[in-house]
C-alpha cells in the first residue's frame, strides 16, 4: 500500500473550530471586544491569539515566546487551568508579548477584579450601591430613573452610575485622591467587568437560540 505523504500540522493558531473572522473583513472595536471575550479561555487568550495571527505564528511558537508549553496554553483554553490563576511570571511574559503593562494582563485574566479596588470591608456590590445612592442625591436624576430603580440588579446600577459619572464628571466612587494610574485601572476593571457580562449574555442567547431551533426541527419532524 502506498504511504500517504500527508504530515499533520503542528498546533496551528487557527484550527477549524477556532477560526476567526476573515482578516480582510473590517471589525468594529465593539465587534472585536465581543469576539475576544467569547474566545475559549476568555479575553486574554483571545488577545494572545490575535497577536500570534499578526505575527504569523503557530500556537506552539506563541507558547515558546511565552516560555510555556503548547499543552499549557491548551489547558487554559479548555478550562482545565483557570486563567485567573496564572502566575506572575506568565503574566509578565504575556505583557512582554502583547506590549502592555503586566497589571493589564492581570486585569484581563481576572487575577484582578473590580472588588480589588474597593475600600476595605466593602465588596463590589457595596461599592456600586454606595455610588448609586450618591447619584440619587442629585435632584435632576431621580425624575429620569425607573420607578423601582432601587430594585434594579447590581449590573444595571453600575451601568447607570458609570453613565452618570461620565456625563457629569462627578467622582461617585471617591477615587480622585488615588494616583491617576490606579484611577485608570479601576475604570478599566469596570469596563472589563461589563464586557464579561455582555459576553455571558451573548453566549446564553446563542445557546437558547440553538435549543429553540432544535426543538422546532423536532416538532416539524
Amino acid at each position: 500500500m502506498k504511504k500517504s505523504s500527508f504530515q499533520p500540522a503542528v498546533h496551528p493558531v487557527f484550527q477549524k473550530d477556532d477560526s476567526l473572522p476573515d482578516s480582510t473583513v473590517k471589525e468594529t472595536p465593539q465587534e472585536r471586544v465581543e469576539r475576544l471575550y467569547a474566545e475559549d479561555g476568555g479575553p486574554l487568550l483571545g488577545w494572545l491569539i490575535d497577536e500570534a495571527q499578526l505575527r504569523g505564528q503557530l500556537l506552539s511558537e506563541m507558547a515558546t515566546d511565552l516560555h510555556v508549553t503548547y499543552g499549557y496554553i491548551n489547558q487554559l483554553r479548555n478550562g482545565i487551568r483557570k486563567v485567573s490563576n496564572i502566575s506572575n511570571e506568565f503574566a509578565r511574559s504575556c505583557a512582554n508579548y502583547l506590549g502592555v503593562p503586566t497589571v493589564v494582563v492581570k486585569l484581563v485574566s481576572g487575577s484582578i477584579s473590580l472588588s480589588d479596588f474597593a475600600w476595605p470591608a466593602l465588596d463590589e456590590d457595596m461599592v456600586v450601591e454606595r455610588a448609586f445612592q450618591r447619584m440619587l442625591t442629585d435632584p435632576n436624576v431621580r425624575p429620569s430613573l425607573p420607578r423601582h430603580a432601587q430594585k434594579l440588579p447590581v449590573a444595571a446600577k453600575r451601568a447607570m452610575v458609570m453613565m452618570y459619572a461620565d456625563i457629569t464628571g462627578v467622582d461617585l466612587f471617591g477615587v480622585r485622591q488615588l494616583p491617576d494610574i490606579v484611577h485608570w485601572l479601576q475604570r478599566a476593571a469596570i469596563v472589563h467587568d461589563g464586557h464579561e457580562g455582555q459576553a455571558m449574555e451573548a453566549k446564553l442567547h446563542r445557546l437558547l437560540m440553538a435549543e429553540s431551533n432544535d426543538l422546532a426541527a423536532h416538532v416539524v419532524a
